[in-house]
């Protein structure tokens, strides 16, 4: 019986071949497997490296060595020559011993070049085995080496070859420099661990199981990206354990919440739609009346924070922003608090959805991978995360458009700095934090031409204050949190007698994001934003949701221009990067006539010529430090 099927698969496998060769030559391709000779010359080739007998995906068997027996195949490795043919006979045989359950033991002999083989010797067993939807093949593999060069697909495949030496896993292969990292920190590895036999072996088995959850429509939807793309992405959402024990239809749901945000990252075209001021919703007499007849008795609320606000000056901000939100509309919400680290906010964030949250307010950053979890896990849930710009669908984000205010502080600074050094002290080198640096910048030399910042970063090892003290700094502006010693450390100081004294400082008004936010909520607001593929709230003076507060004693008249450039921000008459402008290498970056959108300044990878200092990498940065720095990159 056996025969018989053997035949049949045969002439199943040879109208297959025959079919993909047509249309081959219909469409001007060539209709055999590729040539590796053809591919890759000996000026292309570094070196070989014997890998030994190995289990290989036979997907990426993809063609042949030399050009000796191609003609006997169609590009997809099925056969092309009539059952009558002595090769068919072969073949036939192959597939008979394969169903008997005899098995193809030989190994198949191949090269492989960039992740993908070719076959040596061993053609006939590999179309049997792709013919009958076998998805591993015995090989013994010698591995050519590509010539280094700095192109992202050579530097991805060196990447890739220390990760297999970690791992013996072809299975896993990007085309990106940079993921394998990723991948190892979400598994909680470093290029200098070691994988055991267990961790290889589950590792395996995820990248199987994500080759039978990420059918050909998803990945039409990903150009570039393969399965194993498709499961990091998922391991920045859900948990290694939750995606292994996901039933192949739970993984799909799991892969389907989350693919327009994939889809985005493939887009260059589709960024985030970023809201720079508070809009309104314009809705018909008869859209409200049946708004308001839909609209629930009240709206459900949580907070989020990662330390209770009377430890926490940033917590207290929020919940200040919370006290003015229940105010605003009291009958109308109900607001729940809650205060989670890191590793527990998973479970916080599900009670909140189980005790009834409509709305998920996540007041930190780091808290995102969980914010992301909940989104997709609950498709009708409002989340919004404090945070810049992250093009996510699931989510929303938001944020004070910092830049504003430190140009202010900035023109106080020049103002009062007697020609010394300005003193910079930076929290993290991540979206939005070049902006303001070069904005404080911007404001210094212009009521001081000669004003010089000196930068530091609390991130790096040292001590920022000292440092910028000895270099002869009286006036310091710094971030939230940049200088521990300070109850309140955002805003401008002034260094006297040892000590800092506050001369203005930055005011969030969180409550008036909030009440906006939530206004646009129970309108219809959120519903009309849908359209766009992410939606950032990145709201600056105009909005009312950041200020600068004067010390009384500033000088009049620097409290006189302080209070016109803060006039002139809020009505949109004043904008700081509409000037000309040299980085520190002495390339123009502004020319004074090009303004600059919202991402461009965002995404500001670049210091002004103003300022003595650099942005450091997040290899560079404390060990406490990385996980912000990585998650809220700078664009390079």
């Amino acid at each position: 019986m056996s025969r018989i099927d053997a035949i049949q698969q045969y002439n199943a496998a040879y109208r297959h071949g025959v079919k993909f060769y047509n249309t081959c030559i219909a469409q001007g391709k060539s209709p055999y497997p590729p040539v590796l000779d053809d591919i890759a010359n000996e000026t292309q080739i570094s070196g070989q490296q014997v890998i030994g007998i190995v289990e290989i995906p036979l997907n990426l068997v993809v063609g042949t060595l030399a050009a000796g027996r191609k003609s006997a195949f169609a590009g997809n490795f099925k056969p092309i020559l009539p059952d009558n043919s002595e090769f068919a006979e072969k073949w036939i045989s192959l597939a008979e011993a394969q169903l008997d359950g005899e098995g193809i033991r030989d190994p198949i002999k191949c090269i492989e070049f960039m992740g993908r083989f070719y076959v040596i010797e061993g053609n006939k067993r590999v179309s049997v085995l792709k013919s009958l939807g076998a998805a591993m093949i015995t090989a013994d593999v010698t591995r050519s080496v590509p010539v280094w060069s700095d192109a992202p697909e050579i530097r991805a495949y060196y990447e890739f070859m220390r990760f297999y030496k970690m791992t013996a896993l072809y299975q896993i292969q990007f085309t990106v420099p940079g993921k394998y990292e990723r991948l190892l920190k979400k598994l909680g590895k470093t290029w200098d661990d070691k994988f055991t036999h267990d961790e290889v072996a589950l590792l395996r088995s995820l990248c199987l199981h994500f080759s039978d959850a990420v059918d050909q429509h998803t990945l039409e939807r990903l150009p570039g990206m393969q399965a194993c793309d498709v499961m990091l992405e998922c391991l920045e959402v859900y948990t290694f354990d939750e995606l292994l024990k996901a039933d192949a239809g739970r993984l799909q749901k799991m892969i389907g919440a989350i693919l327009p945000d994939m889809a985005i990252g493939r887009d260059e075209d589709a960024d985030a739609h970023i809201s720079t001021e508070p809009g309104i919703v314009n809705k018909s007499i008869v859209r409200q009346f049946l708004d308001d007849l839909s609209r629930p008795d009240a709206l459900h609320i949580a907070f989020i924070y990662t330390a209770p606000p009377d430890s926490s000056d940033w917590s207290a901000a929020h919940d200040d922003g919370r006290r003015m939100l229940e105010e605003a509309f009291e009958n109308q919400i109900v607001v729940k608090t809650y205060v989670t680290s890191r590793e527990n906010a998973d479970g916080v964030l599900e009670t909140a959805v189980s005790d009834g949250a409509q709305v998920i307010f996540v007041t930190a950053p780091l808290l995102m991978g969980s914010a992301r979890r909940i989104a997709a896990l609950h498709p009708g849930l409002k989340v919004l995360v404090c945070a810049l710009s992250v093009p996510y669908t699931g989510i929303r984000t938001y944020y004070a458009r910092v830049y504003e205010a430190k140009f202010v502080l900035g023109a106080i600074a020049g103002a009062l700095c007697k020609g010394e050094p300005i003193g910079c002290v930076a929290q993290y080198p991540i979206l939005g934090v070049p902006a303001a640096i070069n904005a404080f910048a911007l404001g210094a030399r212009m009521t001081c031409p000669d004003a010089r910042i000196l930068l530091e970063w609390s991130c790096m090892p040292g001590d920022p204050y000292k440092a910028l003290t000895n270099a002869g700094a009286r006036i310091i502006t710094s971030q939230p949190g940049a200088l521990p010693a300070l109850r309140d450390g955002s805003g401008l100081f002034q260094v006297q007698d040892g000590c800092l004294t506050s001369l203005a400082r930055e005011v969030w008004n969180w409550g008036r994001m909030y009440q906006k936010i939530v206004r646009s909520i129970l309108d219809g607001g959120w519903g009309q934003e849908e359209a766009a593929p992410s939606v950032n709230y990145w709201w600056g003076m105009n909005g009312g949701v950041i200020n600068v507060k004067l010390n009384e004693h500033i000088p009049d008249g620097t409290a006189q221009l302080a209070s016109i450039l803060r006039s002139g921000l809020a009505g949109d008459s004043i904008h700081p990067f509409v000037c000309r402008m040299r980085d520190q290498a002495g390339t123009v970056r502004l020319d004074g006539e090009q303004w600059l959108t919202p991402i461009e300044i965002m995404h500001m990878n670049w210091l002004s010529e103003y300022v003595t200092g650099k942005l450091p990498t997040a290899d560079e940065v404390l060990e406490m430090s990385r996980e912000t720095t990585r998650l809220l990159a700078i664009p390079e």
